[in-house]
């Protein structure tokens, strides 16, 4: 196996893969800032303590560590030999990241089938889906670290598909099989998961039967509740197809393209950034409404009722407004959104 290939002389241009890694790296750095403002927030106001708040933050924690490695990928900008083993371990550790993403994001796709096809809370199955996203990525991306197939392509590292002039077939195979094999088939089985569960609860909501779309009030909310984590296997679905496209057009090509690789470079730290984000936009969300909830009610109370201190209302809004936030010191009760039923 040649140790001694170079970043900058194999499928790209040496300006071109700079520029590759400084989106790469810089896209990385912000996706990373993001995922920790994401984790700290959820930590912050305990809402880890609640399962479906839990779910998304796996994801966010695989992201956070996506996002990590995509930054350190700004060490090989001046690549030589003596850099190999950081390029074969940061490679791997890469490949384990983006199946630790893809894996939790499967899981969350299971959960909500499940629960909206046949109305089972599968939250008992959480130690497997902690244990199964770790294991399975660690399986898979030992596979080409067995094959010394990892390395530097010529746009970061990762596994090996170019040797200089001429078309790596093994590296294109191992790729292929690694990653885009498998993350178009779990694209295509999240696609139909996601049809089925809407026309399952486009049906259920409008039977005549009643107007509850599961016929219970509490399996009503409870889906309510979950509706939110839709988020991800959907931003799964868009973000991955790009890199798809991209891959598929440069294993066609026997010369590299420059635009499709700087797409890449783009779509890539997006998977991570696009977790961060809409975990903080949920939880803004969630108490935004919170807090609308609380000030119309509050201003319907004062319309229909007169008492004889008027300042004791307008006293308690900050109040509960701060408890909701999460800052208020002397309500040690934590925020319970996502209270979902008991499994029975």
């Amino acid at each position: 196996m040649e140790t001694n290939l170079s970043i900058t002389n194999c499928s790209s241009s040496p300006l071109t893969s700079t520029h590759l890694i400084y989106i790469l790296g810089s896209m990385g750095a912000v996706s990373l800032g993001v995922c920790l403002v994401a984790l700290c927030w959820l930590f912050y106001l305990k809402l880890h303590k609640q399962f479906l708040y839990r779910l998304a933050a796996y994801q966010v924690m695989a992201s956070l560590f996506h996002a990590l490695l995509l930054v350190s990928q700004f060490t090989f900008l001046e690549y030589n030999e003596s850099k190999y083993p950081s390029c074969v371990a940061v490679g791997y550790l890469f490949t384990m990241a983006g199946w630790m993403k893809t894996c939790f994001g499967c899981w969350i796709t299971f959960h909500l089938f499940c629960f909206a096809v046949f109305l089972k809370n599968m939250r008992k199955l959480e130690p497997l889906y902690v244990i199964s996203s770790i294991l399975v990525p660690i399986v898979v991306s030992t596979v080409p670290l067995i094959t010394s197939a990892y390395g530097p392509t010529g746009e970061w590292c990762w596994v090996r598909r170019k040797e200089c002039e001429h078309i790596d077939l093994d590296g294109v195979v191992e790729q292929i099989a690694v990653w885009y094999g498998p993350a178009f088939v779990l694209l295509v089985l999240q696609c139909i998961a996601m049809l089925m569960m809407m026309i399952i609860v486009y049906y259920r909501a409008h039977r005549k039967s009643g107007d509850n779309v599961f016929g219970r009030d509490q399996n009503n909310v409870a889906f309510r509740q979950l509706l939110p984590l839709v988020a991800y296997p959907v931003l799964f679905c868009i973000l991955i197809i790009p890199p798809l496209i991209a891959r598929v057009f440069g294993f066609a090509s026997s010369t590299p393209n420059h635009n499709l690789l700087m797409f890449l470079a783009i779509c890539v730290p997006a998977w991570s950034l696009s977790a961060g984000m809409t975990l903080i936009v949920h939880i803004g969300a969630m108490k935004l409404s919170k807090i609308m909830r609380l000030l119309l009610s509050r201003a319907k109370d004062s319309t229909l009722t007169i008492t004889e201190e008027p300042t004791s209302d307008a006293e308690s809004i900050p109040r509960d407004i701060s408890r909701l936030l999460g800052t208020n010191k002397d309500d040690n009760r934590s925020s319970t959104y996502f209270s979902i039923p008991s499994d029975k």
